[in-house]
């Protein structure tokens, strides 16, 4: 079993692999995110939240450690993070609690 640390290394070498076959739609997809998560009405901290409650919710693990990665990034706190997954348990129930231990290994990690 991976570690945290791992599976988002692995992660980030295949979407560099994506990055060169499927170049066009790569660049905007990550377009589409630089743009969505900049900083405006909602700092950028604030909307890595909503992503992370977002991925938790989809079970989307690549997505939880990239969000959890750049919440932490935009200086979002342990307390802050897991809030935030509080959140997502509210709306998604026991299916999106169980990816939580996610988030406790990488917080785990990068203690």
């Amino acid at each position: 079993m991976q570690t945290p640390n791992e599976a988002l290394a692995e992660f980030k070498r295949y979407k560099g692999a994506l990055n060169k076959e499927l170049p066009e739609v790569m660049t905007h997809l990550d377009g589409l995110f630089q743009v969505s998560l900049a900083g405006a009405a909602l700092s950028t901290k604030e909307k890595e939240f909503i992503v992370l409650g977002i991925a938790l919710a989809t079970h989307c693990e690549p997505c939880i450690l990239v969000h959890m990665e750049k919440a932490l990034a935009a200086g979002a706190t342990k307390a802050e993070i897991l809030e935030a997954c509080g959140v997502a348990i509210a709306m998604g129930g026991g299916p999106t609690m169980a990816y939580v231990p996610l988030v406790l290994k990488y917080l785990e990690e990068h203690a």
